[in-house]
């Protein structure tokens, strides 16, 4: 249909993959798959081949683990999907390399919790050319790119709507030894190479909220504990803890942006529904605490993580992924070390 044929600035290299997708080929990835590039150009966007990847990603979880199937029909609204779609900021480390960044924006599993993997990984590999992220590309001695996607969305409770600025932040996966971090990091101890490079990676993930939050002209950032809960389990047995992570590396960045209010992360949706939530909700930026591997949501209904409360009540999924959001654009943030 013409009229969902629309001018744009554009992702990157001069090919373009079915849907409009401007892509060039992963570097870790097998011959033939293609990926999502930072550098802007000018390209068409058919989103009705934009609709038919994100309906053949929805099929691809396992049953109940889905985004809501709600977020599909924000696609047939060129208008709306596109004023959203282009708020998404993909915020990266200064020096890192871009490919390496959008191949862990864009090779994404529908669902990982700990490792355990509730997708069809064969029908990824068919539909998308790849069936496990990109994270794995991390080694030993090497970690690819920590990122974070921020993201104006539509939030949903019952018959009840509302819009959202929220930053999807990544901590580091400390809930299996399977995880690249965890092989990575630990063990370590307070003071030691490797606990000095966590805190310094780990306020580089908390300065993007923050250059977020000054960036969107956010006066409010709701804070979450990124990387805690059943995330940070190997650490608190074979390290330091996370609680002392936190100070260490969250100290210096609230200090640097002492400016902006900090305020903790309510219960979502809920919050954004209260008298408090409508009040402040245009001027403020609410954190999930995202995973290194999955979706934006991971396992959505069939996940009580933060993660998985925004998921079920968003359409994150679909607009922070580039393969369904042609319109997404980058942003290098200071490094921290």
């Amino acid at each position: 249909d013409q009229d969902h044929k629309i001018m744009v600035l554009h992702l990157g290299s001069r090919r373009v993959l079915a849907g409009g997708i401007v892509a060039a080929a992963a570097s870790w990835a097998p011959a033939g798959l293609a990926r999502a590039s930072c550098d802007a150009g000018m390209g068409i966007v058919n989103l009705e081949e934009v609709r038919k990847k994100a309906e053949r990603m929805h099929r691809i979880y396992h049953p109940g683990f889905e985004f809501p199937e709600w977020s599909l029909r924000l696609i047939k609204d060129p208008e709306s999907f596109e004023r959203l779609a282009a708020a998404v900021t993909v915020y990266y480390r200064e020096g890192d390399s871009e490919e390496e960044v959008m191949d862990v924006a864009t090779f994404r599993e529908p669902v990982n919790i700990a490792m355990g993997r509730y997708y069809d990984a064969k029908a990824l590999g068919e539909a998308f050319g790849y069936s496990h992220g990109a994270y794995a590309k991390s080694s030993r001695l090497k970690l690819m790119p920590n990122i974070a996607i921020y993201c104006l969305t539509p939030m949903r409770r019952g018959d009840e709507w509302t819009e959202a600025h929220v930053i999807n932040v990544i901590g580091f996966a400390f809930d299996s030894p399977q995880q690249p971090d965890y092989q990575y990091f630990l063990p370590c101890r307070e003071g030691d190479a490797k606990w000095n490079e966590l805190v310094a990676r780990s306020s580089q993930m908390w300065r993007y909220i923050f250059q977020c939050a000054r960036d969107k002209r956010l006066k409010r950032v709701y804070l979450a504990d990124v990387g805690g809960g059943a995330f940070s389990g190997g650490l608190d047995s074979e390290g330091p803890g996370y609680f002392k992570l936190k100070d260490q590396s969250l100290g210096p960045i609230l200090r640097e942006f002492s400016d902006i209010e900090v305020a903790q992360l309510p219960r979502i949706p809920d919050f954004a529904f209260s008298a408090e939530g409508r009040k402040k909700l245009h001027e403020s930026l609410l954190v999930n605490a995202w995973d290194p591997w999955s979706m934006v949501g991971n396992g959505n209904a069939k996940d009580n993580s933060l993660d998985g409360f925004f998921g079920r009540c968003t359409a994150m999924a679909l607009l922070c992924w580039p393969m369904t959001n042609p319109w997404l654009r980058c942003q290098a943030v200071k490094s921290m070390y």
